[in-house]
């Protein structure tokens, strides 16, 4: 009889509770309190009868009813009481929980350490920090809008004067995408060209330290334009129209009459290979999965006019054409890449030198890499790296011969010009976000720079580590054998 009247005493005042006020209304302090009281209650006839009033079944309604409005509390509490959804996916996010809008963050940080033997030239060794990036992506009004935000800070360089050049914050990725039917996407803004595949690969998915220097030379990184694609699951097609290569943050004024197009096309091959499986080259994420992927590209250029030079390809040129063929192979545990590119470079003549004989400036260059690495433990990948390049003479020689600062000189024609360099290393993928890599190189031939601009795409770059070798007066020829030993931390998120 008591255990009756305990019962309905409890029931009569959850419906008194509920009659006055309705959970909607409520405060969560309100909702916790009533809980609380509701649990005494029960506990106080537990202890009085110290028997089993409680059925199994009423005890799970019990507790249900207390999960159910200590979930009601936390929710009023969080933001997905206001349809807004945050967490961790593959970087930080925020967004409506319907999807429509979204921002995500990412984060890249490379600090390295490198030392550079090179003949008749002091060591050059130290820290610094090789990438610092910080990455906005996601989508607006609904998932088929895209875009991405990529905010960079560069290094303190030296120009040849003495003048010191301080760090800057400047933009990389800066595009607007859409999804449409059928596979087909738009994208505009800022962006890498679809040319060079090793380019293309995160610089947080590479298995080296840096990329090769053949794709120092090569890569047409990143430009404005638009790009039109279309893919499905085996084939990928895009083509872009933009500003020709290595044109970053630049204003339309500054470069009258620039254009460029770039087209690319990737074709997967086996049962198993998916996009995913090509997206870096680490052996490290191959799943155990084995698949093939085919790629070739090409790309052309015109600056019309002298004022319209462009380093690229190793000739200081205003018109050039390229292309490249590479293949990749994603085996157990594995991962081969190779690839093939080519480019000529022509001076246009101005109006006054059409009836002239001086010829036109032309210069054509060519590079190979072949790379690859497998894991010699669950968290350890042993690589390596060969390169090969070859920069011809000009039409007019004027790439010959003319010394530079520093002491660095192009050869003439007739002479080796070859560049000739292996690279073996090791990663360590000490967890999903934190990677130690650590490389030697060292170069058969030496190591050429292919124009006079310092910024220019040469096979040389601050950003590798290597630099021109200088010309011994006493074998009348370039130095050789340079080597480069770097080391890096990278954490993402």
């Amino acid at each position: 009889m008591n255990i009756a009247i305990g019962a309905l005493t409890i029931g009569l005042g959850c419906s008194a509770v509920l009659g006055s006020t309705t959970v909607d209304t409520m405060t969560d302090e309100q909702l916790r309190s009533m809980v609380i009281d509701l649990k005494s209650e029960v506990d106080s006839l537990r202890a009085e009868q110290n028997s089993d009033w409680l059925t199994e079944q009423r005890a799970e309604m019990v507790r249900g009813l207390v999960a159910d409005v200590l979930a009601d509390a936390d929710t009023r509490s969080t933001l997905q009481g206001s349809n807004v959804a945050s967490g961790y996916d593959k970087g930080f996010f925020i967004g409506s929980t319907d999807g429509n809008w979204k921002l995500k963050i990412n984060y890249q940080l490379q600090v390295r350490w490198s030392f550079n033997d090179a003949g008749d030239q002091g060591n050059a060794y130290g820290f610094e920090v090789r990438r610092n990036k910080l990455k906005f992506s996601g989508n607006v009004v609904d998932p088929s809008w895209g875009y991405k935000l990529s905010i960079v800070t560069n290094r303190q360089t030296v120009q040849f004067s003495g003048a010191s050049q301080n760090a800057n914050v400047f933009i990389e990725d800066a595009y607007i995408s859409k999804k449409m039917d059928n596979g087909w996407y738009f994208k505009i803004g800022q962006m890498k060209a679809p040319f060079l595949r090793e380019e293309l690969v995160s610089s947080t998915k590479q298995i080296a330290v840096d990329r090769s220097m053949v794709n120092n030379a090569f890569t047409w990184t990143y430009t404005q334009g638009a790009l039109l694609g279309w893919n499905n699951d085996s084939l990928r097609i895009e083509g872009m129209y933009n500003e020709g290569p290595n044109n970053i943050n630049s204003q339309a004024s500054t470069e009258p009459g620039k254009q460029g197009i770039t087209g690319r096309v990737d074709l997967l091959l086996g049962e198993e290979a998916d996009w995913g499986m090509f997206k870096g080259f680490n052996a490290k994420h191959t799943n155990g999965r084995v698949g093939f992927m085919l790629g070739a590209a090409v790309g052309w250029f015109n600056g019309r006019g002298l004022v319209n030079q462009q380093e690229y390809g190793n000739a200081e040129v205003n018109r050039s054409t390229a292309w490249t063929v590479d293949g990749s192979v994603a085996g157990d545990g594995w991962t081969v890449f190779t690839y093939f590119t080519w480019a000529d470079g022509k001076q246009t003549k101005t109006r006054a030198q059409r009836n002239q004989t001086t010829p036109r400036e032309k210069q054509d260059s060519w590079g190979w890499v072949v790379q690859g690495g497998f894991l010699a433990g669950d968290d350890i990948e042993l690589f390596a790296r060969y390169e090969l390049g070859d920069i011809k003479g000009s039409a007019s020689e004027t790439f010959g011969r003319a010394a530079v600062a520093g002491g660095t000189t192009m050869p003439s024609r007739g002479e080796n010009k070859d560049l000739s360099a292996l690279t073996l290393g090791m990663n360590w993928f000490i967890n999903s976000n934190v990677k130690f890599t650590m490389d030697w190189g060292y170069a058969f031939n030496p190591v050429q720079d292919g124009g006079n601009q310092p910024t220019s795409a040469d096979y040389t770059s601050s950003g590798t580590g290597w630099r021109a070798d200088h010309l011994n007066p006493a074998k009348s020829k370039l130095e050789d054998g340079q080597w480069l030993l770097r080391a890096q931390m990278q954490l993402t998120f």
